[in-house]
């Protein structure tokens, strides 16, 4: 009964350090299959051949302004996308092959969720904002 209890203990534990970890952008919900996925450790750029699947995590801006994003995607075949939502899960924002750059108002300390979507795509592709 001992070992119950400190499994459900180190479990809920776990849960809450799994937690605050992506709230804080350090964890990566990762939902992909791919033959080859090489991505860098802030998410902003990546390599991948037959990928498909996505990849979110949680942004934060440090002050409220205006920013423009370039998502710089270079595919040789099948599609990808970048997705910005709000903390509600609203897009406000998405870039693909067709639409690469975009200039939209950010708040200040608010979650932003950035999620790529991949759909058979290889290729790479590098993310940018000021």
């Amino acid at each position: 009964m001992d070992k119950f209890i400190a499994f459900i203990a180190l479990s809920m534990m776990m849960g809450i350090i799994f937690y605050w970890l992506y709230t804080n952008g350090y964890f990566v919900i990762n939902t992909k299959r791919a033959l080859v996925y090489v991505g860098s450790m802030g998410g902003r750029k990546a390599s991948f051949t037959s990928c498909t699947g996505y990849t979110k995590r949680v942004v934060t801006f440090r002050e409220t302004k205006t920013v423009n994003f370039h998502f710089d995607l270079d595919l040789s075949k099948g599609e990808a996308a970048m997705e910005l939502l709000d903390a509600s899960k609203n897009c406000i924002l998405r870039l693909d092959s067709a639409a690469q750059h975009a200039q939209i108002p950010i708040e200040a300390k608010k979650r932003y969720y950035l999620v790529f979507h991949f759909k058979s795509a290889s290729g790479h592709y590098l993310l940018t904002w000021e």
